[in-house]
């Protein structure tokens, strides 16, 4: 039995996929708190290309550009 528990200690070939787990998870974990953190700003940022974008179509639309 020790001799069981002895050679799965010494075992490492399943460390590095873990390793990634673990890395992955944290970079997951990042780039929630920095979209937490942002987040009025991107969603400001998007509502002005978005209505830029709108703009743009009307004036295709109609030919002439609004002031």
């Amino acid at each position: 039995m020790m001799g069981i528990l002895k050679e799965l200690w010494g075992d490492e070939s399943g460390a590095s996929a873990v390793e990634y787990a673990l890395i992955a998870g944290l970079m997951a974990a990042a780039l929630v708190a920095v979209i937490g953190t942002f987040k009025d700003s991107l969603t400001n940022l998007f509502n002005t290309i978005a209505g830029k974008m709108n703009e743009a179509q009307s004036e295709i639309q109609t030919g002439h550009s609004n002031p």
